[in-house]
């Protein structure tokens, strides 16, 4: 038995009949028809007819379209002048043309997909062809396939007035925008992590990028279980589970390394893991990963799970798509990757970055949006920059001034806000513990002050 490929000819040439007869429908085919969508040969260069007179601002009928077609020398394809009235017939109205769109539509997903799967098999017969190309390109056409069909249709205003009055409403309700990072002074200035924002955590070894990004994490995701991706292309899993669980639990993170934790301590781990482990946190480790990749994992989890946000650790580890860019562009790409991902799965994107060593060149250690290594596209792509510096990890000894106030130099942090999509930029002062390796609000002007931080073991103290 012969398989003919997936089609349905009958609703072709009922679209193609309500294209020349309703305007209507003109207008909602050429926004989301393009001629391969067509599995008839003659359908196909009909509707490419249809395009030259629509872009011409001419009226479409069966006249026009027969013209069209002479002009092309296509009309005997496509039967005549016979076959292209019968378009018409039986259509009386194109008021379920949506609904036909969305049939074709699949059927041409399930065609190509037949064809890009085919041909991926097809090379990986072959045993000079590298595996992972195989994949890529095969992924990387069943991406723009998809993108060709499912983009997007522009919004009326009635959309984004009601996502005005929910922002509205959330900043009046909360003080944030999007999700809180459970840092007030952060919050205060960004309004939280702002969907569907690219933020970038940037700053030299040592400064405690990571250390951020876990104390959003473990606030979000551990203590209100926001859904979200990370990806660690520095650290393995189980670190990254040891560092939440010394934020929770207040005990020194070397002391969970090391195992040489007490009887209580190792109680309160215990309950911190299972807290953790309750958490929907997806962690993908792998030393090698590029744009794509991580684009497939975040539409699974945004239908699975309805993940929040993603982090990055770190934007400079990750691999280019293409082999024959060099690194500047290879980085341009990325960042640029980063910020559509955000925008398509509607969720904020925090990813972490290294600086130059220009910085340590300078007397004040403050880093500069110039410092961004190897591309100034992070900069352009990014709505947010966020520099991290510690004036205690350079040996600084006199008080800094912040915003006009004073602040000890032990456990200090300041965040310089150097970019800012939705309000000034600034610097502002956190406080951040050495044992446990996280940040949090400096209180008080007094480092030492844990503000509205406390250990897990508060917690369980409490529910017991």
């Amino acid at each position: 038995m012969v398989h003919l490929p997936p089609q349905a000819l009958d609703i072709e040439r009922a679209i193609i009949g309500a294209l020349m007869i309703d305007s209507n429908c003109l207008n909602i085919g050429m926004a989301k028809l393009f001629p391969e969508i067509f599995y008839k040969e003659a359908h196909f260069l009909t509707f490419q007819a249809i395009e030259k007179i629509y872009d011409k601002s001419f009226p479409v009928d069966i006249l026009t379209v027969t013209e069209q077609l002479k002009r092309d020398g296509t009309l005997e394809q496509c039967g005549g002048v016979y076959e292209v009235t019968k378009f018409t017939n039986g259509v009386i109205s194109g008021a379920n043309i949506e609904a036909h769109i969305t049939i074709i539509s699949e059927f041409y997903l399930k065609r190509q997909t037949i064809v890009i799967c085919g041909s991926a098999a097809n090379d990986a017969i072959n045993d000079e062809k590298d595996v992972f190309d195989i994949i890529n390109k095969a992924d990387n056409d069943l991406q723009n396939m998809q993108e060709k069909v499912l983009t997007g249709q522009a919004r009326d205003m009635t959309y984004f007035g009601l996502k005005m009055i929910e922002q509205h409403d959330s900043v009046k309700a909360t003080g944030v925008l999007g999700i809180p990072t459970g840092l007030s002074a952060l919050d205060n200035s960004i309004f939280g992590l702002v969907s569907p924002d690219l933020f970038i955590i940037a700053a030299r070894p040592g400064q405690g990028k990571t250390a951020l990004a876990l104390s959003i994490t473990h606030y979000t995701s551990v203590l209100h279980q926001v859904p979200c991706l990370w990806i660690s292309l520095e650290m393995d899993g189980v670190q990254l589970v040891r560092r939440l669980a010394s934020i929770d639990t207040g005990i020194n993170h070397e002391v969970l390394r090391n195992g040489k934790t007490t009887t209580d301590e190792y109680s309160m781990m215990q309950k911190s893991v299972s807290l953790i482990s309750k958490s929907k946190i997806f962690i993908e480790d792998k030393t090698s990963i590029n744009i794509r990749d991580i684009r497939t994992r975040a539409n699974l989890l945004k239908k699975k799970h309805n993940i929040g946000y993603i982090v990055i650790d770190y934007l400079q580890l990750m691999t280019g798509i293409n082999r024959n860019q060099n690194r500047e562009q290879e980085i341009a790409e990325i960042s640029r990757g980063l910020k559509c991902l955000a925008k398509e799965l509607e969720i904020p994107v925090i990813a972490l970055s290294q600086l130059s060593r220009e910085v340590e060149k300078r007397p004040d250690k403050m880093p500069q949006l110039s410092d961004l290594r190897e591309s100034g596209a992070i900069e352009q792509d990014a709505d947010n920059v966020l520099f991290l510096m510690r004036p205690e990890y350079y040996k600084m000894t006199e008080e800094v001034n912040i915003s006009g106030k004073e602040y000890p130099v032990a456990g200090l942090a300041i965040a310089s806000i150097a970019k800012n999509r939705h309000g000034p930029t600034k610097n502002v002062a956190l406080s951040f513990s050495g044992p446990t390796m996280h940040f949090y609000d400096n209180i008080n002007n007094n480092s030492n002050n844990l503000g509205n931080w406390q250990p897990i073991s508060q917690h369980f103290d409490n529910q017991e």
